[in-house]
């Protein structure tokens, strides 16, 4: 019987793991893997830097592939409302990490960007399939 138990725990978590990946908000495995080894607040924010490269990259691919979607004046307006984005993204997480808050404020700050950058990329790939379906 504990041998049946185990089985059905273990068989549980395997099946959980998918589940764990989207559920982090669309953060990569290897910032996932980053962070769970991190000791220090230099190497959370060096895994936060490192996780913001492969957001950027994302952020950048969802914005071209829904550009190319796109037909005037739709892709005047996509330029317009990213360039806000941007800029509001930058002045919120500026809010979030508020300079006289220390070491946690920081951190805080770096997930802020992530978790915007994130979303934002889903939001563009949503998009996207949207446009692709007209």
């Amino acid at each position: 019987m504990r041998v049946l138990a185990c089985v059905a725990v273990a068989g549980l978590a395997v099946t959980a793991i998918p589940l764990a990946a989207a559920q982090n908000g669309g953060l990569s495995a290897d910032y996932e893997r980053c962070t769970g080894k991190a000791v220090s607040t230099a190497d959370m924010l060096g895994c936060a830097a490192q996780e913001m490269r492969v957001q950027d990259a994302a952020l950048n691919g969802a914005y071209q592939s829904l550009l190319r979607r796109l037909e005037a004046p739709r892709t005047g307006q996509l330029r317009v409302a990213q360039r806000v984005w941007l800029e509001y993204r930058q002045a919120n997480c500026a809010f979030v990490s508020n300079p006289g808050g220390g070491s946690a404020a920081r951190l805080a700050g770096a997930s802020c960007m992530l978790e915007m950058t994130a979303a934002r990329v889903r939001e563009l790939r949503g998009f996207t399939t949207e446009a692709g379906g007209r």
